[in-house]
């Protein structure tokens, strides 16, 4: 937030202050700056509304002045200023070298699109071997489940070759999984018919 950014001030003296510096003020000691009465975070209320509006009529030098920012502006328009000046340090700009990395301003002069690029690099074949391991993990549990299947059917068939009357249990468990299955569907609305 900039200066006076929702200024507080205080109930009984009625002394107005920067929000960030008297947070800072309240670190130290616990009164008013002007008079030295007792005052604490929880005693402040904002100002009325007509200080405010003084407040955002005063022109305030642009917070990157030290950049080469020469502009002065409203203090209700600083903030969108700030947020598009291109003298502020921390403006986020595309590296136009080859890697496209979005940083501040800033650290323009020393960025290196190879070194960049090789964390990329280095991330993603990070990722890869994760994935692989993933992967080959599946793999290993689909062929234990194969195999847990083919010893199912070995024993289903050896129970059918002892009892003749259990030899259409396969069908029957098949035919109770498709009407659980068709049991399980929503039915469907037919709004318009031929639609």
């Amino acid at each position: 937030a900039g200066p006076f950014s929702a200024p507080p001030q205080a109930p009984h003296c009625e002394h107005a202050f920067c929000n960030a510096c008297i947070t800072q003020w309240f670190s130290q000691q616990q009164t008013c700056p002007v008079d030295r009465s007792v005052v604490t975070v929880a005693h402040l209320r904002p100002v009325p509304r007509i200080m405010r509006n003084m407040l955002s009529k005063l022109q305030i030098t642009c917070d990157n002045a030290v950049f080469g920012c020469t502009a002065v502006v409203r203090l209700d328009n600083l903030m969108s200023h700030l947020n598009d000046c291109e003298h502020n340090p921390k403006r986020p700009v595309t590296c136009e070298q080859g890697c496209g990395l979005e940083m501040p301003k800033d650290e323009l002069p020393n960025h290196n699109c190879i070194k960049h690029l090789r964390s990329v690099v280095q991330q993603q074949q990070t990722r890869i071997a994760e994935l692989e391991k993933t992967s080959a993990e599946h793999k290993h549990q689909l062929a234990e489940q194969k195999r847990d299947i083919q010893l199912l059917k070995a024993y289903m068939r050896a129970i059918r070759s002892v009892n003749p009357n259990l030899q259409n249990l396969e069908e029957t468990i098949e035919y109770n999984e498709i009407l659980e299955w068709v049991n399980s569907l929503q039915p469907a609305r037919v709004t318009r018919w031929g639609g």
